[in-house]
């Protein structure tokens, strides 16, 4: 048997960072597990993990403890554990330059300024694939905090109900990663994804 995929979603752990749009990583693994009727978290080093299966494969997903920007720790420890290359971890995070709602898996690419990755890169020493889900950016004329301040902040209700249905098509996309492999993930994923909203 190789060693298993390893999908980490990305986030702040604590009561006070629920629901908020950098948490959307944390969010869309667990909607994962929760589809594939998973066990529940256990502790395993710097990080909270399930062992299972996703379409019939074996995985890790894990919620690095580390808070968002040590993240490459946790990372870093869980891809060395389990013997796991860069190409066979998939990173769940949130996405400013991306329209709420719209996902984007990659391999490598740029860090556009978030800590988490750059983190997990700086650690790992090698790229990875990663599952881009849309949060937007902040409106100018409505918003005159900091990008930090908007990510940080919780989706309002009607953004939540756009990303409730998002995280369920974050966790599918993943699970086309796992059984399909990158490209075939991305020619389903991001093509769909560029379609025309409705």
């Amino acid at each position: 048997m190789g060693a298993p995929r390893l999908i980490v979603g990305l986030g702040n752990f604590g009561w006070e960072y629920e629901r908020t749009r950098h948490n959307a990583g944390f969010l869309a693994a667990e909607r994962l597990v929760t589809i594939f009727n998973l066990t529940s978290p256990v502790c395993f080093k710097n990080s909270q993990i399930v062992r299972g299966q996703v379409s019939g494969e074996k995985v890790i997903i894990a919620w690095p403890q580390t808070f968002m920007n040590l993240s490459g720790q946790a990372v870093r420890e869980l891809a060395a554990f389990y013997k796991t290359p860069g190409r066979d971890i998939l990173i769940l995070h949130d996405e400013i330059d991306l329209t709420l709602g719209r996902l984007k898996i990659s391999f490598g690419g740029g860090l556009a300024g978030h800590k988490g990755l750059t983190s997990i890169l700086t650690l790992l020493r090698e790229n990875f694939c990663r599952l881009k889900i849309g949060v937007g950016r902040p409106p100018a004329e409505k918003f005159s905090g900091s990008i930090a301040d908007y990510v940080l902040g919780r989706f309002t209700d009607q953004e939540w109900a756009r990303m409730d249905e998002t995280l369920t098509r974050a966790a599918w996309a993943a699970a086309a990663w796992v059984k399909l492999g990158l490209a075939s993930a991305q020619n389903q994923i991001n093509r769909r994804d560029q379609e025309p909203e409705g």
